[in-house]
This record gives structure tokens, sequence and C-alpha cells, in this order.
């Protein structure tokens, strides 16, 4: 979720130069960011970060859960390899 809130700023310049299309409203990126605060405000910078930290959140949870279920799962699995011996 975290990851989804610092990357938010460059989610929205990433679309806004996506779908600029052939008008090229902006000329790089730097353009497209000043262009962005000057107009729209730096909270713009921030549009949809509610949806994307929920999505990335949620995403990066199962991911997780299946990561360590798996890892478990073939720890279980795994042959003994220590040799024991008799006493």
């Amino acid at each position: 979720a975290l990851t989804g809130v610092v990357t938010t700023p460059l989610d929205v310049i990433k679309t806004r130069l996506m779908v600029q299309g052939s008008t090229k409203q902006y000329q790089r990126i730097v353009d497209c960011v000043q262009t962005i605060v000057r107009e729209e405000g730096a909270p713009a910078l921030l549009k949809g970060i509610g949806p994307r930290v929920l999505w990335i959140g949620i995403g990066g949870s199962i991911f997780f859960g299946v990561l360590e279920s798996t890892k478990r799962t073939l720890a279980q699995r795994r042959p003994n390899t220590v040799k024991e011996t008799k006493e």
C-alpha cells in the first residue's frame, strides 16, 4: 500500500503523457509536472490515490499470503537432509 502512495504521482504523470495523443499538450515529464501543478495544483498529482492504494494493498496482501503459504508447504515436503546418528 505504501508503494501505491509513493508511486501515485508517477502514475498520474505517465497516464497524462499516454492519453495526450497527438495534441502534444506536454513536451516532456518536467513540463507535464509543471503544467499539472500550475493549472490544477499539487494535489492533482495524487488523483486516484484511494483506489490505487486499495488495489495495490489488496494485491500485495494476496501475493504475500500465497508466497508464505507456498514456502511453508514446500518446507514441509522437503526431505530431511540431516543424517541422524544412532546413539
